[in-house]
Formats: structure tokens, sequence, C-alpha cells
């Protein structure tokens, strides 16, 4: 029987094709090949998602070339136009292609997003693990049983989908949810920064506390505050220093050590790059300033 992604498959060359593992519903395939259909142009009819598991060879989409790295989930729109260069590592090819149906993404889409329009190439998105294992499921179904169930195959199709569309970051309910958990997140670590920023803590350290992996940190925190993490850090550090400043009792030598500065070089390199002034000639301002009241 003639299958809805025919015309995509006959697109392939043989040696291609030959060498996929393919997984065929009525809305959604699923094609694991070994290699790359290398210097000759593709244009799809549906909608098309790729997974890189290793990093793929340069590939021109629309004219334009880029460079994808492993991880990358790369989505392209119906009439999307790709030629994939000559891989410069011979080792075998690790990724994943899905083409899933024009008005099965678009209805879902409608539904999910609205009356928003994808954008005709996303390049810049990671894959989920979510979205792999729905993969897997909808994979051993073909796998496992002689005759797959219709029904099982619509519900994975459906949750594939809205799973990209959240990998893609279209999903608005997902997106508000993660807005929420990402500014707990800032918070938790604003917390930890301010109570022990006199000691020697790292990003690491931080992560390690609010159960964070250190690059999506590193993001949210930039996106929330407006300054990286060492940023902040730094400017507490030295808020904290110019409080201390104030005390007469206390040397520059015990500031620094209290604000947690290496040393008092340190200190005083980092105080006056940022104040324009060395901590004690700050410290002088200040007595000068009291004096003239």
């Amino acid at each position: 029987m003639k299958s809805r992604f025919d015309d995509f498959i006959e697109k392939l060359p043989k040696s291609v094709h030959d060498n996929t593992r393919s997984y065929i519903g009525t809305n959604v395939a699923v094609f694991i090949p070994h290699t790359y259909k290398i210097e000759k142009g593709i244009i799809h009819d549906d909608y098309h998602f790729v997974i890189f598991h290793t990093t793929p060879p340069c590939a021109t989409i629309n004219n334009k070339e880029y460079q994808f790295k492993s991880g990358t989930l790369l989505c392209m729109s119906p009439g999307t136009e790709i030629t994939v260069g000559v891989a410069k590592n011979k080792s075998q090819a690790k990724y994943a292609a899905i083409s899933v149906k024009k008005d099965f993404f678009e209805d879902i889409f409608l539904k999910i997003v609205g009356n928003k329009k994808m954008k005709s190439v996303i390049y810049d998105n990671h894959y989920s693990y979510k979205t792999l294992d729905l993969l897997e499921f909808f994979m051993q179904e073909f796998i496992y049983l002689d005759i797959p169930s219709p029904l099982m195959i619509e519900c994975i199709e459906t949750q594939i989908v809205i799973q990209l569309l959240r990998d893609m970051g279209l999903d608005p309910i997902i997106n508000k949810i993660n807005h929420v958990q990402e500014k707990s997140y800032v918070k938790q670590a604003i917390i930890y920064i301010e109570s022990y920023y006199n000691s020697n803590i790292t990003i690491n350290e931080i992560c390690n506390a609010i159960y964070i992996s250190p690059c999506h940190f590193q993001r949210i925190f930039k996106n929330e505050m407006n300054k990286t993490p060492y940023q902040y850090i730094l400017e507490f550090r030295l808020k904290k220093a110019k409080e201390k400043l104030k005390e007469e009792n206390t040397s520059i030598e015990e500031i620094a050590m209290q604000c947690g500065f290496l040393n008092s070089g340190h200190f005083s390199t980092v105080f006056k790059k940022s104040e324009g002034k060395t901590p004690s000639e700050y410290r002088n301002s200040l007595k000068l300033a009291v004096k003239e009241k």
C-alpha cells in the first residue's frame, strides 16, 4: 500500500535509503540513516526535523550555509531546500530525521500556538530527552508488533509534534511555566551568592546547591539579571567592601578576606577598576566627606 511519505522517500538516493531504518506512520515518519545525502539538494514538501547526535557536515539551506552542532534540533517548514556538504569525518552518521505531514502539523500548531506562523527555518534549538523517548516509543510499535495499533501510533504522533513545538520554544503554556521556574532558580542563586559571597564560591557550587546545569543556569541568569553570575558576585562583593570601608578599625587586608577576594592586591585592582580609586583612596574620600559636613 502506498505510504503518505513515498514522495519524500523517492527523493532519497537508493544508497541512502537502503541504509536507513524507516518507521512510517499515518502522519509522522522517523528515519534513522547511516549516511548523509551528499551534495544534492532536496526540497521538503512537509515539515522536516533533524536531530543531530554528532556534528554533521556543513549544509546549505535556502542558499545560506550552516554548520550545525551535536545536540541541535533543526526544524524546516515545507518548501525548504537543503543540500548537505561532504563530511570531513568519514565515520558513521548519527542523526534522526522526522517528517510530519503538513496538514497534521499545522492542525496541532494552530491548537497550541494560535494564529502565528512558524519561521521557515529554526535551527538554534536543542532537542530534549522527552523527544527521544517519544521517538523510541514510536519505533517500538513497529519493531515489536506485527500489526501496530493505529490508535497508539496516532497518539504518539500527536505527542511527538507537541514535544517538538516545546523544544522549539513555541508552546506558550510551557514557556510561562519555564519562566516561573527560571525566576525561582535565579532567586535561589542570589540567596546563595549573598550568603556565601565571602568564600571562593564557583558556578558549579551554586548549580549543585539549586540542582541545575551550569550551562542552563548561566543562560537564564544572564537573561533575568542582564549580567553574568560572575558579574553579580563581583558587584555584591564590592558593595559589601564599600560598606566595610566605612569602618576605620578594619584593615584593607581584612576587608579583602571578608569579602571573598584572593588578597589585598587583587581587591585593590578590582576595586580601582570599578570605582576609579583604590580602597584606601575611597576610604579617605569618605573621611573627607564627613569632615566637610
